[in-house]
């Protein structure tokens, strides 16, 4: 709706190619805040809520090495981490090039 705003705030949607996933709760603010920086990137995720949901949450962990705790984030099915994870990557320049990946 506002992609003219894209290149002005230096957003760059257009060169997200990789599948993300995210584990969350509705009102973690860490989760708010993950997916305020996916968003912020362009990012078209799939959310997945687990308020909750005590067999959605066993599953994340099994792919999340045990991490019980939300958010978890998957880039092209590999766990990268939560929401201070993430950051840390963006912060790092790391996040962009992770995002870039085409899904295999």
């Amino acid at each position: 709706m506002l992609d003219f705003l894209n290149p002005i705030l230096g957003r760059s949607p257009d060169r997200i190619k990789a599948n993300v996933e995210i584990y969350t709760w509705q009102t973690c603010p860490y989760c708010i805040r993950a997916k305020t920086l996916l968003w912020w990137k362009g990012v078209n995720y799939t959310e997945y809520k687990i308020d909750g949901d005590e067999a959605a949450r066993n599953a994340m962990a099994l792919r999340a090495n045990g991490k019980r705790s939300v958010p978890q984030t998957f880039i092209n099915n590999e766990h990268v981490g939560g929401c201070d994870d993430i950051y840390k990557l963006d912060r790092d320049g790391e996040l962009d090039a992770l995002l870039a990946q085409p899904a295999v």
